[in-house]
This record gives structure tokens, C-alpha cells and sequence, in this order.
């Protein structure tokens, strides 16, 4: 008989901690609160959450354990695709009926204190795993039905993130960061609720790493404020050539830097988009006006020093030839360049927002509005068929000389724009420019009429749908990193390192409670080179005590005839491992026969694959590759390999 006590629903809200609702007293969650399959607030439709009975459950129950070294903990690896060996006829039939594909445990790794483990039955905690769009309410309620082999029946809750609220004092009157309806200005009346970009959201996913990016701002120079002095980096003037990119008469750059990067949660002041990104102060106006060729050439230095995203919260009406090539020259390169749709021109987009590869923004107020006269008092925002997306800008609070100022207009807008692409190429540094700008432009909040139009373009931008979008499936790094030679294949001469690479961390953008379960089918394997079969995933696991890795493990050693590409077929992201360099015949040393192998292979008297006469991974096989074997074999600006290989 169904016992309606017995069904359980579980919420993992990691803000709130695990909730149990029970069924049987009407507290389930109403569709207003998010209670639908697959969404945050709700449950997973693959899987169910089940705590057999005492007894039912035997050790080892063919479970594989493995033990990873390198890391001091061990696994069980994904358990039956049968049901348990003492399951009765109706817990079968269940089985089969919800089409399980197979149960795994809660808590694969071994409990520290096992006992206690047991008094709660942890240890006979499963997930059942069942194809997505199960009706797994109603599967868990014929679960609950068999409460002589089955003790809890649960669905898995879906939670999200709480925000992180940085302890600034001036936090407060940054509405444009966290709206609340409070004041944007001491004495006005309260803005939208929400009306901001989400950034509280986005910082409880990441803040922005220091030292990752670097943004430029092209301004009136830049004041070292204690919100971000520590991470200026060199600059420049270009109004009279001079290697300080400071201001001295017009802190408008200071205001715009602090927008982008000042320091959170630091308990002063205000909190930038980004917090780790380095200042490049690139000063090419004197005082609060200058030229477009001043500007031109702040933006093509910038571009050569390194910068990756560039700010500039300037406005021109001419926008020469000159001009938009420098633009070209930063898109060309990979440069994000993001600009301002200008002030009180109505109709009409400013250089170099207008150009086509800058991205142009224009300014909302704190009720979501396209700021004009009649809402701010003061100025109005252009807009016009350039607009890609919106940002707050009437009277914004942000650092000034030594201190904090309110500013409005346009070029407070671009700055949030700027510092959310520091914050994503932070987040993911794989991404590129165009992945930045189309991830703003579709993650951002549509206002005014539906879908793009003139006044917000796609919207304002929405800091927290940014990152969750640009991650968190995504692999950033992996251990060994990508493009690394293995040397533990037998590349030694005493035949030591014989073993090879067989499992792989990966570590993703994101935190791994944002990702569905990671599987063996997630990934692919692909080779160039070799002759040995490909390798296959055959397990993937988290590894202990992170929670953006995993452990890839391998059917086989990687060859040490190839480059083995392990992908995540979903973000396409992946890491590419190799063998080592100058053992062209393949028989695992580097010896003199192989410059022989490699001369042959260029005179055309054997054939060899590419990855295995490019010595020099130029990618292309020439003579080139006979002097650098020559050198290798002689210790020669050998290669950076990975873990101290060596060649003879």
C-alpha cells in the first residue's frame, strides 16, 4: 500500500541548506515557485533519489574500487544496471517499467566514519538513473509504494547560488550593480526592483581573477586609487608621447576605471563589474577633450601591449578613416572594444560606437528606462541602429582622484559592459572577442519593445546570465595541461616512466553542482598519429575536495604514436596530450637514426605522418626539422617538457 509519508522531496538550495517537504501535508512547492522539472527551484526529471531497506543492500555488490594515487582517495566506480541482487518481483517490474538505466551511490567516496554513515544509511543511498522527461514524481511515488525493500524515496531538487553582497561601504548607491528600489541619489525616490546587472549573482560564481586580463581604458588617464592601484599596469600619453598614463586635470578615466575594476568586498568604497582585472591607463585626451588621432593611436598601443578588452567613454561625430582602422586593428587582433552611444545627439550613434566592430551602449536609469531629459533632468542617451546592448548610467557612484563621485551619461554605461567581458574572459579565458560580445548581447534583459530595437538594443546586460551561459561547461585547464608531452611513456634511456598518461583531471568554468552529471559518453577521443586503437573514456568522476574537476579515465594509455584530443563534445573544449618530440621511428628514444628516419621521410623513400617528422612543430616537415633533431640529440635547447622528460 502506498504510504504517502514516505515520499520525500529534497531541495539542495545551497543558500538555504536541504529542505524535506513532505507530500502528505500539502507542502509542495506551487508552479509560481519554480516546482517543474529540470529548473532551478524544482527537480531533476533523470533521476530519483532511493535509501533501500536494511539488508537489501551487500558489500561489495560488484562495486570496483580504484585507487588514485596521485590525489590519496579512492571511488566507486558506477555500480549495477540490474536491479539489487534481492530485489522481489515488484521492485523489478518498477525497474523496468521507469526504463532505469542503472543505479550509482550518493557518496562514492569511503565514509570517514563509517559507523555513523550506517546509523543514517548512507550507505544504502542510490541514485537511479533514468532517461530525461521521466515523470520522476510519479516514479517516485511507485517507488515509495515498496517500502519493504525501500525505506526513502526523493526527488533530486535543483538549487542555484546565493548572491554575494561585497561588504563596500558605498555599495549601497550602486543601483546599477544591485537594485533594490533604493535611492540612486541621496533625497530622490527609489528606482525598479532588479533593475541592475545582476552582479551579486554573477560574483557568487567568480569576481574575477587578478592578473588574468587586462583592460584598457582610453581615457583622460587614470588616477592610482587604493581600489585599484595595486593593479595598474603601464601606460601611456599620447597627447604629448609621454609613458604616464595618469591624469592630472580631468578624473573622468578614474570614474570609468572603478566602474570596471574596483576592488569588492574590501569594506570601502564601491565594488567594481570585475575585481581582478589590471588598469592600463592609455591617457589621449589633455584635459576632458582631444583628437581622434591621440585616440587612434592609444587604442593601436594598446592592442600591442596586451590589453584584451578596451574601453572607450568618448564621443566623436566625424569618425575619419584613421579612426575606424585603429578600430580594425583591435577586432583584427582579437581586441574587444566597447564604446558609448554618446550624449543629448537623440537619433545618432557617437564614434566609434558606430563603427561596426565596436560595440556601442547605451544608458538606463534605475527604473530600467532609456535615460532622456524627462527622467534624468540633466542629459539624454543617444541610441540608433549601432545600440547592441544597455547599461546603467544616470548617476553612477564610482572613484574619483581620491575619492567617489556621482557621474551620469553614456560613459558610465560602457564600463559595465567593459567589465563584464574582463569578467567572462576571466571566467573563461578561452573565449574569444566575438564569443563575448554575442554571449552579452544574448544573455542580456530585453526591455522596450521584444527583441532588439534602436533604444537598448538586445537589452541590458545581465552580468549573472553572462557567466551561466559562458560556463560552466567549459574546460579551462587539466593536469597534465594541454598541450603537454607525456613522459611517463618509456622516453628514458634506464626505461624508467613506463606507465603513461590513462587519466586526465579537467577542471570546468564553472562549479560542478551547475553541470549535469558528467558520464563516459560526455566525451570523445580522437588521435592524430599512431596506429594503436583509439583510447575511449571509460569513467569520469570528481575528484576529492574540488568542485569544478573531474577524473577522466581512459581504456588505455594515450600512444606514444600520437597527439591524443580528449573533447567535451558538448562545449567543444578539450585538451590535446602528446608524446615526446624527436623519437621519429617510434621505438621510444631519441637515437641518431632518427635524423635518418626524418632525411628518408623528406626525400620521399618512406612515408611518414606529419606529427612524426615536424620536429619542430612549425607544422610543416622540412629541413628545418633535420637541424633540430641534430640539436635535441646533441642537449640543445631541449623541449619544455612535462614532468622532466628528457632526450639523449
Amino acid at each position: 500500500m502506498l504510504n504517502i509519508d514516505r515520499l520525500r522531496v529534497l531541495f539542495c538550495a545551497l543558500a538555504l541548506g536541504a529542505m524535506v517537504l513532505s507530500s502528505a501535508h500539502g507542502a509542495v512547492p506551487t508552479p509560481d515557485q519554480a516546482w517543474r522539472p529540470d529548473a532551478v527551484g524544482g527537480y531533476a526529471s533523470t533521476r530519483i533519489i532511493v535509501r533501500f531497506t536494511p539488508g537489501m543492500i551487500d558489500a561489495p555488490l560488484g562495486k570496483e574500487v580504484r585507487s588514485y594515487k596521485a590525489s590519496g582517495f579512492e571511488a566507486r566506480a558506477v555500480l549495477l544496471k540490474a536491479p539489487p541482487a534481492r530485489a522481489n518481483a515488484a521492485l523489478t517490474a518498477e525497474w523496468h517499467r521507469w526504463d532505469v538505466a542503472g543505479m550509482r551511490p550518493v557518496y562514492p567516496h569511503p565514509f570517514g566514519d563509517p559507523d555513523v554513515a550506517a546509523h543514517y544509511g548512507l550507505d544504502r543511498t542510490f541514485v537511479l538513473e533514468v532517461p530525461a522527461g521521466t515523470d520522476t514524481p510519479a516514479m517516485a511515488a511507485a517507488f515509495a509504494a515498496l517500502d519493504d525493500q525501500i525505506e526513502v524515496v526523493e526527488l533530486d531538487g535543483i538549487g542555484t547560488v546565493a548572491e554575494l553582497i561585497p561588504n563596500d561601504s558605498g555599495f549601497w548607491r550602486q543601483y546599477g550593480m544591485h537594485n533594490t528600489g533604493q535611492p540612486s541619489y541621496p533625497g530622490q525616490p527609489g528606482g525598479l526592483d532588479d533593475a541592475d546587472i545582476d552582479a551579486p549573482e554573477a560574483w557568487e560564481l567568480h569576481t574575477g581573477d587578478v592578473g588574468t586580463v587586462t583592460v584598457a581604458i582610453v581615457d583622460t588617464g587614470v588616477t592610482p586609487h587604493t581600489e585599484f592601484q595595486d593593479r595598474m599596469v603601464a601606460g601611456i600619453n599620447t597627447t604629448n608621447n609621454s609613458a604616464v598614463g595618469t591624469v592630472d586635470g580631468c578624473p573622468h578615466g578614474t570614474h570609468v576605471a572603478g566602474i570596471v575594476a574596483a576592488t569588492g568586498n574590501n569594506a570601502v568604497g564601491v565594488a567594481g563589474v570585475t575585481w581582478g582585472a589590471s588598469i592600463m591607463p592609455v591617457r589621449v585626451f589633455d584635459g576632458c577633450s582631444g583628437n581622434e588621432t591621440d585616440t587612434s593611436e592609444g587604442i593601436i598601443w594598446a592592442v600591442d601591449n596586451y590589453a584584451n578588452v578596451i574601453n572607450i567613454s568618448l564621443q566623436f561625430y566625424s569618425g575619419g578613416p584613421t579612426f575606424k582602422d585603429a578600430i580594425n586593428y583591435a577586432y583584427d587582433h582579437g581586441v574587444l572594444v566597447v564604446s558609448v552611444a554618446g550624449n543629448d545627439r537623440g537619433a545618432v550613434v557617437a564614434y566609434p560606437g558606430r563603427f561596426d566592430k565596436c560595440m556601442a551602449v547605451s544608458a538606463t536609469t534605475d527604473d530600467d528606462e532609456l535615460a532622456t531629459l524627462s527622467n534624468t533632468g540633466l542629459w539624454s542617451s543617444n541610441y540608433g541602429d549601432e545600440i547592441d546592448v544597455c547599461a546603467p548610467g544616470n548617476k553612477i557612484w564610482s572613484t574619483w582622484t581620491t575619492n567617489y563621485l556621482y557621474l551620469s551619461g553614456t560613459s558610465m554605461a560602457a564600463p559595465h559592459v567593459t567589465g563584464l567581458a574582463a569578467l567572462l574572459k576571466s571566467y573563461v579565458p578561452q573565449l574569444t572577442h566575438d564569443e563575448i560580445w554575442t554571449i552579452i548581447c544574448e544573455t542580456a534583459d530585453d526591455l522596450g519593445p521584444e527583441g532588439w530595437d534602436d533604444y537598448y538594443g538586445h537589452g541590458r546586460i545581465n552580468a549573472y546570465q553572462a557567466l551561466l551561459a559562458a560556463g560552466p561547461n567549459r574546460i579551462i585547464a587539466s593536469y597534465p595541461p594541454d598541450g603537454a608531452i607525456d613522459a611517463r611513456q618509456p622516453s628514458e634511456l634506464d626505461g624508467s616512466n613506463p606507465t603513461g598518461w590513462q587519466s586526465i583531471d579537467l577542471t570546468f568554468a564553472g562549479d560542478l553542482s551547475l553541470l549535469p552529471g558528467l558520464v563516459a559518453d560526455d566525451f570523445a577521443v580522437t588521435q592524430e598519429g599512431g596506429v594503436e586503437p583509439v583510447p575511449t573514456v571509460v569513467e569520469v568522476l570528481p575528484v576529492e575536495g574540488e568542485d569544478r574537476v573531474v577524473r577522466v579515465t581512459l581504456d588505455r594509455a594515450i600512444s606514444v604514436r600520437a597527439w591524443t584530443t580528449i573533447t567535451h563534445t558538448e562545449s567543444d573544449t578539450s585538451v590535446c596530450l602528446g608524446y615526446l618530440p624527436g623519437d621519429v621511428n617510434a621505438d621510444q628514444t631519441s637515437v641518431p637514426a632518427d635524423i635518418l628516419r626524418v632525411i628518408d621521410a623528406l626525400n620521399g623513400i618512406i612515408d611518414l605522418p606529419i606529427w612524426s617528422t615536424d620536429v619542430d612543430r612549425s607544422g610543416e616537415a622540412g629541413p628545418p626539422d633535420i637541424l633540430r633533431e641534430i640539436d635535441l640529440l646533441n642537449g640543445a635547447d631541449a623541449y619544455d617538457t612535462f614532468l622532466g622528460a628528457t632526450l639523449p
